[in-house]
């Protein structure tokens, strides 16, 4: 890392687990305070569906007031120009997005942190107006088109959450110098007592299908339901568990084929993970979905929709396969086939822990350290860890 850098900075609406653990390895393996200014603590849609305030300690955080931010942002930036910066999610909120144009102003080292963004109208996080969905859905390329504009000269970098990010930041005018394949990581969860999948777990003779989310549209609930089904009506032995928070009555989890098991605490997926023989993701978007990394750490292999961004690490890997969103004849072959094929379903589990141990948080640090201490000139030629090309 170049001398005058004394710390890095980092800016998020909310900070989570899926970036927090790649913080606290960056300060570790740079030796530099990784010190992140959040917009607010905790997200009430995120903490209504279960999630608990970040579990890591070794990143600190600072409240950005809500009165006067705009004067604390300009002087924290002033003060720390010489630093490097990285906006997470900026674009969620507005306050950040500000601070953002202020950074590129000031001619400040900044780097972005970027899920692609959505083409549906469901709601990323819940089941909104279909108007309101509609609207945004129609928005958002025209709006990441403004941002990337604006940003494309003053920008260091940005690390793109999913080939689809990549995608769509080209378009928008980033250059692709500039862009960087990245990811959400967590760590594996330590091996311990705690098995609750053992006694969940009950028909050895089938094919244990899991998914693991909120129970809203985005989601795909639908196609995975259909999809199982229309496996069991071929003669296929599948059983499906659904776990997650939100509304059950809405989907039929007719106790038989599918079962719906309540809610996971918070941080325990992996617990509840092992045991299973897959895990579907019908997703009709997900930026990354990490309970994708969570399945691979566990030994769980995936079966996942093309617009789940966590698909590089199935297809990099070989530990799954993918469907079209909303396909629910290819997700009931995909099941019929591993059902009736054991081998191929051992090959995907035996790639699982290659895949757990590059999806690290240590990983990905190491990765992002790379790019930050690189020439402008060098960056690009830095190979992700965890996609075939860049």
């Amino acid at each position: 890392m170049r001398p005058q850098v004394k710390r890095i900075v980092a800016w998020h609406p909310v900070l989570t687990d899926h970036q927090a653990y790649t913080y606290q390895e960056l300060s570790r393996q740079s030796g530099l305070p990784v010190v992140v200014q959040v917009a607010k603590l905790q997200d009430e849609t995120r903490r209504a569906q279960g999630w608990t305030d970040t579990r890591v300690t070794g990143v600190g955080r600072q409240l950005i007031p809500c009165d006067g931010f705009l004067n604390y942002g300009l002087r924290y930036l002033f003060s720390n120009r010489r630093q490097i910066h990285i906006f997470g999610s900026a674009f969620e909120n507005w306050r950040m997005m500000i601070i953002l144009w202020v950074a590129s102003l000031l001619r400040v080292e900044f780097y972005i942190v970027s899920e692609p963004y959505s083409k549906v109208e469901f709601g990323y996080l819940g089941d909104g107006s279909s108007f309101s969905g509609r609207a945004k859905a129609f928005l958002r390329p025209v709006l990441y088109k403004i941002y990337s504009r604006v940003l494309c000269k003053g920008i260091s970098g940005l690390f793109a959450i999913s080939r689809v990010a990549i995608d769509q930041y080209k378009l928008s005018g980033i250059p692709a110098k500039k862009i960087f394949p990245f990811g959400y990581f967590v760590p594996s969860e330590p091996a311990g007592e705690e098995n609750y999948s053992v006694s969940l777990v009950e028909e050895r003779g089938s094919l244990n299908i899991v998914f693991i989310g909120s129970l809203i549209k985005i989601k795909g609930i639908p196609t995975l339901l259909a999809g199982v089904r229309r496996a069991a009506g071929s003669g296929a032995s599948v059983r499906l568990d659904v776990y997650g928070p939100g509304d059950a009555s809405q989907f039929d989890f007719d106790g038989d084929h599918v079962r719906y098991r309540g809610k996971i605490p918070f941080g325990k997926a992996q617990s509840y993970l092992t045991g299973y023989d897959i895990l579907v993701l019908p997703s009709y978007y997900d930026g990354w979905g990490v309970v994708v990394n969570e399945a691979l750490c566990a030994g769980v292999p995936v079966l996942c929709s093309d617009q789940v961004g966590a698909r590089v690490l199935v297809e990099t890997f070989g530990a799954g396969q993918v469907f079209p969103r909303g396909n629910e004849q290819a997700l009931a072959e995909q099941l019929i086939a591993l059902a009736a094929n054991p081998a191929k379903l051992q090959a995907m589990k035996s790639a699982c822990p290659a895949a757990a141990d590059a999806i690290q948080p240590a990983r990905a640090a190491a990765y992002m350290l790379q790019v930050l201490s690189a020439e402008p000139a060098a960056r690009a030629a830095i190979p992700s860890p965890w996609y075939r090309t860049a």
